[in-house]
């Protein structure tokens, strides 16, 4: 079933002109929703059909109070949020409109305090929100796999603070990761990174999710780390840096891994300045999120929120299980 899926290449200016006024006024929020879900063409989130209408007030004549639609062919009422990330929410759409564009403009992300202190929404209403908003970011699949110049690496976040243990045979320390919770990630030069949370940083983790993200005809760039060993075997090169006796980028090559830090430097200022706190439950969806703005680095502000916006069609974030009759 193929909707139209709004203007693609609107002017940056556009889309940041209409977002103001979407922010502070529910008819201008629910308008900009349904002209970029729907373009020109509306159609019906039940059965497809475009022979669909705005219900109206009997009183004033204007748009029905809940902005309903009315399809003629399956004779059912719907709203822009159906079949979206915002479907049941009470929020009103002008708050949506309004996170989502913090949340696609700043680089590190937006805290859900903030939301609460510039819309007046309780915190639980500003984090049920914008957890919604970074699962519309997040991928639906894997996407292409990653070619060309591969870095991979990971990082640490959370947990209570590293031990230092000597682990070396010439007595020098080595941190203990034990407490804290690992991301992956692995980034092609000059384009995409996938980031995932794994459970360990061992081969029998990194290897398979190397190749469920880089093509095997890749160049692989890590450091010396002993879980790409086994998993490097399997590309067209595989070189490593050697961290441990100070060597960060190869001399007189571009062999480093400059770019995954780097990646991971931004994430990490998120975490440290903007979050503060992010529970392991829910660490995937600021990764997810973290991505998005990485892959998007390119586009302008006003792309960005409509890349997300159209990302959140077909989406739902339920926590609870649905209740079996009989149960």
């Amino acid at each position: 079933m193929a909707r139209n899926q709004g203007k693609v290449g609107q002017a940056k200016s556009d889309v940041i002109a209409d977002l103001p006024m979407a922010c502070c006024d529910e008819t201008a929020a629910v308008e900009f929703w349904e002209r970029h879900r729907w373009g020109d063409t509306p159609c019906c989130v039940h059965c497809g059909s475009a022979d669909v209408y705005k219900m109206r007030d009997f009183k004033t004549g204007g748009r029905n109070k809940r902005y309903l639609w009315r399809c003629r062919d399956c004779k059912k009422q719907y709203t822009v949020r159906v079949g979206m990330v915002l479907e049941d929410s009470r929020i009103p759409l002008k708050h949506w409109c309004y996170a989502l564009w913090r949340a696609c403009t700043s680089k590190k992300g937006v805290a859900a305090l903030e939301i609460k202190r510039q819309t007046g929404l309780s915190y639980k209403s500003s984090l049920f929100l914008m957890h919604r908003i970074r699962f519309a970011m997040s991928p639906t699949d894997n996407g292409p796999k990653l070619t060309g110049t591969v870095e991979a690496d990971e990082t640490y976040v959370g947990g209570k603070p590293r031990k230092r243990r000597p682990h070396r045979p010439d007595g020098k320390y080595t941190w203990q990761h034990k407490t804290k919770q690992p991301v992956f990630a692995a980034v092609q030069r000059r384009g995409e990174v996938r980031a995932r949370v794994i459970p360990a940083v061992t081969k029998v983790n990194v290897g398979p999710m190397l190749k469920k993200l880089v093509d095997e005809s890749s160049r692989l760039l890590t450091d010396e780390g002993p879980q790409y060993i086994v998993p490097g075997k399997n590309y067209a090169d595989h070189q490593s840096v050697k961290h441990s006796a100070g060597e960060y980028v190869r001399r007189g090559t571009d062999i480093h891994t400059n770019t995954i830090e780097s990646y991971f430097a931004i994430f990490k200022r998120g975490l440290f300045g903007i979050w503060h706190n992010v529970s392991t439950e829910h660490l995937h969806r600021y990764v997810s999120a973290s991505e998005f703005r990485y892959n998007t680095r390119k586009l302008d502000d006003g792309d960005r929120v409509v890349a997300a916006l159209r990302g959140a069609e077909g989406k739902r974030l339920m926590y609870r299980e649905p209740i079996k009759k009989g149960a």
